[in-house]
């Protein structure tokens, strides 16, 4: 289970599991954007490598494009996805030297974007899945809820299905072979005061655009 704490000006999760193989790593609150999440972190002086997100399937380990994932084997880089409702997805190798973070909305986990983070680390990893709206708060027309396995779709009487989309990647990653996962029951729809969502501030609420957190991580530095 994710674990909530501060990093001098950012408040983040954390996983154990990477924690515990030394990966330096952070799932992002409203509570302190990236440069306040990588100086808590001790990697203000490393390099950033980000890229323009569009929900496909696309992983690279350079900065610049258009992805939905980012690996890295340097520890003298960091990488980032943002999200506000999507599932931020941290991947790390099981020595922690190498990584990835996963940008993994309904549409890129339908175009693989999970197989092909998991296939560029080239190795078992271990998983942890951040904060991502939930089961509750995802309602979909029935054209998607179609595309996912029955058990990760609800469909409540009277309303279009509901998709649980943390629980349908972190069952794609052990299809996978992940060797642990790691989850959380925070949903950034319904805890307002911690996490950014989109359709709760946009969609339903009306405002013209919302915040995006910060999800983190860097290999184990050496």
């Amino acid at each position: 289970m994710l674990e909530r704490l501060k990093l001098d000006n950012a408040v983040v999760y954390q996983s154990p599991l990477l924690r515990g193989i030394g990966v330096p790593h952070a799932f992002g609150t409203r509570h302190g954007d990236s440069d306040a999440i990588v100086s808590g972190l001790g990697l203000a002086a490393h390099d950033w490598v980000t890229v323009k997100q569009v929900h496909g399937g696309a992983v690279t380990p350079d900065g610049g494009c258009e992805a939905d994932a980012v690996v890295l084997d340097s520890p003298a880089k960091v990488t980032r996805v943002i999200t506000a409702d999507c599932v931020p997805v941290l991947l790390a190798t099981l020595d922690g030297r190498r990584v990835a973070a996963v940008h993994t909305g309904w549409r890129g986990l339908l175009a693989g974007v999970m197989e092909n983070a998991v296939q560029a680390l080239g190795a078992p990893v271990l998983a942890a899945v951040g904060p991502a709206i939930s089961a509750a708060h995802f309602e979909v027309g029935t054209d998607v809820a179609d595309r996912f396995d029955p058990a990760f779709v609800r469909r409540p009487h009277n309303s279009r299905p509901h998709v649980d989309l943390p629980a349908a990647a972190a069952d794609r990653l052990k299809t996978l072979g992940a060797r642990g996962i790691d989850r959380t029951d925070r949903c950034t729809y319904r805890d307002a005061k911690d996490f950014f969502s989109h359709r709760r501030d946009v969609t339903h609420h009306g405002q013209p655009t919302t915040g995006r957190m910060a999800n983190v991580i860097a290999c184990k530095q050496r």
